[in-house]
């Protein structure tokens, strides 16, 4: 099992990927990582580097079964790449997590 921060309306309780993505994995809490801006690129959000910024998103800690279908739909080695970020959940606890970071430009 590792611990992901997984961001974007898609992956909601109530979103399209929640279901055949998140379901049966542990929910650790609701938290935001900060240096990072999502953005909307079609049909999945992604988060870039960005000074100032701030994504909401959730904590889990997923199976390998999981992140072999995450790492699919988000074209792990082409277009995003994981790192690891420091999630301050709503409690206040601070955690690492992976996260998949875009790998090309976005327009501002």
């Amino acid at each position: 099992m590792s611990k992901y921060f997984i961001y974007g309306a898609s992956f909601s309780e109530k979103g399209r990927y929640h279901q055949y993505y998140l379901q049966g994995n542990t929910f650790l809490g609701q938290g935001s990582i900060e240096g990072y801006h999502r953005y909307i690129l079609g049909g999945i959000d992604g988060i870039i580097p960005e000074e100032g910024g701030k994504v909401q998103g959730d904590v889990y800690d997923i199976d390998q079964a999981t992140i072999s279908k995450l790492d699919f739909l988000f074209n792990y080695d082409t277009k995003f790449r994981k790192e690891v970020v420091d999630v301050k959940l709503e409690n206040g606890e601070i955690l690492q997590a992976e996260a998949y970071v875009w790998n090309g430009a976005v327009a501002k």
